[in-house]
């Protein structure tokens, strides 16, 4: 039966992102999250199910076709570099599937295919981020919508936490989910999620978004439930046993300091003050329950444990590999579903790890190249002064979410395969970008209304 009703609202999204896709886009994101759920309730819980958002995706895309195009078009000319450099990592793409099908052979061809579709799915998602965004009331609006759902989609971890019987709760496909830890074990919590790390990333970004929600807001009267929401993300975050997701909170507030430390006012500093209070809380009163403390304690790490998971296993895929890689297909994960005969697969967990077995060096020199050139485009923009279209603040807090997402993907490239999980990030970033045209975008609008205007006052003086 859920299956049913899901694949209805499946349908419904799709259809109202015919008439308008942005808010066909809201709609992804809301099958985004029911598609884990439904999954897990559905029998065999099928993994296809999984790419449901990527359906509306496609729908998203089609129905913005003509003005993803222009914008396309105005990209290119804005950001000369990034398209190229885009175009250089496509290249080594193309040629890293080619030794994905020289690896496992023309039978396990959908290894590399799907590998590379994984691969350039996120590039019309930064393109429609791009198109997406003409004022920024409407990111203010998204943060909102996202928050408001995904606050709900956590409480699942309280419950699971409490043991509450449902098939919507856990790991799919595992009954229990342990990380062992010398002296004593961690339940990993997924909550509505199908993964700790899909669940982790959501509320790492949800306690992100609340703090820069907060900020802006400036008044504590308007700021204060935002910072509850900050402290719900961070709660979530510890629940699930994964310390990445804690420390994409810690280089989120990192970066938003860094890019946004000389304008700090009063009322800005205030809010981290409460923010930390409310932080502090939470973990007094996760530490303070015997059965709920290991989740603190398992927070900690040491300097050569964090160095070895942003390595991600780099030097051993390059001993393992070699220089040109193993090709497309070989450490992406959902590849073991297709997988004709015993083709050996990748181990790595680590995004370098990734990159390096799936692209060789070349490969990654190319994406570093890219890495490079979008990083001197987005330092000029975070560091621009507020204008009366675009706020340094939100600005800053975009860049912030992309570097916290960039850590998080050389610890743990898998959680990436998730769709709603990389298509949100990819968006995103194309919001930042456009925030370089808000200015020229609101002066068009303005233009255009002056323009419907005087028709009608001339209508009016020759009725007279």
């Amino acid at each position: 039966m859920i299956t049913i009703v899901f694949a209805a609202f499946l349908a419904l999204s799709m259809t109202v992102a015919l008439v308008d896709w942005r808010r066909g886009w809201m709609l992804a994101i809301v099958c985004g999250v029911l598609q884990d759920p439904a999954r897990k309730l559905t029998t065999g819980a099928p993994v296809v199910m999984s790419l449901s958002i990527v359906l509306v995706y496609f729908i998203v895309l089609f129905a913005a076709q003509d003005e993803l195009k222009a914008q396309a078009r105005d990209f290119a000319r804005r950001f000369g570099g990034i398209y190229s450099a885009v175009l250089l990592v496509f290249v080594f793409l193309v040629l890293a599937a080619l030794n994905g099908i020289a690896t496992f052979g023309l039978e396990n061809w959908k290894l590399p295919a799907l590998s590379f579709f994984i691969y350039c799915m996120p590039v019309p998602a930064v393109l429609l981020g791009y198109a997406y965004l003409q004022r920024e009331e409407q990111l203010i609006r998204l943060f909102r919508f996202y928050s408001i759902l995904t606050a709900v989609a956590l409480i699942g971890t309280p419950l699971e936490y409490f043991h509450l019987p449902s098939r919507m709760l856990g790991t799919v496909a595992l009954e229990t989910n342990l990380r062992f830890i010398p002296g004593y074990s961690i339940r990993l919590l997924s909550g509505f999620y199908r993964a700790p790390d899909i669940m982790g990333w959501h509320a790492a970004t949800l306690a992100s978004i609340g703090l820069l929600m907060a900020m802006h807001r400036k008044v504590a009267s308007r700021a204060w439930p935002w910072m509850v929401v900050s402290g719900w993300g961070f709660l979530n975050c510890l629940m699930s046993g994964r310390r990445k997701a804690i420390y994409m909170i810690a280089v989120f507030v990192a970066v938003l300091l860094w890019r946004y430390v000389r304008r700090l006012k009063v009322s800005d500093f205030l809010t981290f003050v409460l923010a930390a209070g409310v932080i502090g809380g939470v973990i007094y009163q996760v530490s303070s329950n015997e059965d709920s403390s290991v989740y603190t304690r398992s927070a900690e790490t040491s300097r050569d444990e964090l160095f070895g998971r942003l390595e991600g296993g780099l030097s051993g895929s390059l001993e393992q590999s070699g220089f040109m890689g193993a090709g497309l297909g070989s450490a992406t994960q959902g590849t073991q579903h297709i997988v004709v005969g015993k083709a050996a697969l990748g181990w790595q967990e680590g995004g370098l790890g990734k990159l390096a077995v799936e692209l060789g060096v070349p490969g990654v020199l190319s994406i570093a190249i890219l890495i490079v050139v979008m990083m001197r485009v987005l330092l000029k923009l975070t560091a621009h002064a507020d204008v009366p279209e675009s706020s340094q603040l939100l600005r800053a807090g975009l860049f912030a979410m992309f570097i916290a997402d960039a850590m998080n993907f050389l610890a743990s490239a898998q959680a990436y395969s998730d769709p709603l999980l990389t298509l949100f990030s990819a968006f995103t970033l194309g919001c930042l970008l456009a925030t370089a045209s808000l200015d020229e975008r609101a002066r068009d609008q303005e233009r255009q209304m002056a323009a419907a205007v005087v028709p009608q006052r001339a209508g009016a003086v020759a009725a007279t």
